[in-house]
């Protein structure tokens, strides 16, 4: 599923190609993908361009010229994809705009769990869904707030996206596995050193990613992403990497090295 590092390099892709140009077409070929109808969609969207983005998390917000803004969420498999010749159309981009000067977008949704929406107000939307100001955004006193007076495991405060909003599955195993913390650890029993070290490594693994453009064949040797399987090795020492369910996610963590 594309995280918050996936996103982030989607945000820079639609801002590199799609913006300030004037929208003339819509087609969608599964109405399922849209939380509007798409004579809804076409009524905002086409006459109008989009004019700049934001992120929060795996929510990507478009803003237009007009009085809404586009909502990209792309579920597990989603990408974007800008072509010239319509024939190019990829064979999952089930949603496509075309453009003033005869290039087109697709939303490519092979799994169909991305979708679209549009709102009035980034702010309100954020607020209706619950969602935390964007991980790489959050202060120190942010993440305190929000998990004081909590019981649950450190790696459940991770994925809560009114928490965390853009950590994923592998990013709260690999925050995890450098701040050597056990995943099932209750966050209400960790010190407040251990909470500022979850909150730094937090900070590195959105960094090394997006720095990396969530190439994860590159990430350094030491991230639990080269290792996320059952009986792999830890490269801190000579145990071997254990998988176990967390809030009904698998979660994978090195019991000799994480207590």
């Amino acid at each position: 599923m594309p995280e918050l590092p996936e996103v982030h390099g989607y945000q820079q892709y639609i801002n590199a190609t799609i913006l300030h140009k004037k929208i003339v077409a819509m087609d969608c070929r599964d109405d399922r993908l849209l939380k509007m109808t798409l004579p809804t969609f076409k009524k905002h969207l086409i006459g109008e361009e989009f004019t700049g983005t934001e992120r929060i998390g795996k929510y990507l917000f478009l803003k237009t010229s007009g009085d809404r803004v586009l909502v990209m969420h792309f579920g597990m498999t989603g990408r974007p994809n800008y072509f010239h010749d319509v024939d190019d159309r990829p064979k999952f981009g089930h949603i496509m705009l075309a453009f003033e000067n005869d290039y087109h977008f697709a939303f490519e949704n092979k799994r169909k769990f991305g979708w679209w929406d549009l709102t009035e107000n980034i702010e309100d939307y954020r607020e209706k869904h619950d969602l935390s100001k964007d991980a790489r955004e959050l202060t120190l006193e942010d993440f305190q707030t929000s998990i004081n007076g909590r019981k649950t495991s450190i790696k459940n405060i991770l994925m809560n996206q009114s928490i965390c909003a853009g950590i994923g599955n592998w990013m709260a195993d690999d925050i995890l596995y450098q701040a050597k913390i056990h995943p099932e650890n209750k966050v209400n029993e960790l010190s407040p050193d251990e909470i500022e070290l979850v909150f730094k490594k937090m900070h590195h693994v959105i960094e090394t990613a997006i720095e990396l453009e969530a190439h994860y064949s590159h990430f350094p040797e030491e991230f639990m992403i080269h290792r996320r399987k059952e009986g792999a090795d830890c490269f801190h020492t000579s145990g071997k990497i254990k998988k176990i369910k967390v809030g009904g996610r698998s979660t994978y963590f090195s019991p000799k090295w994480q207590s």
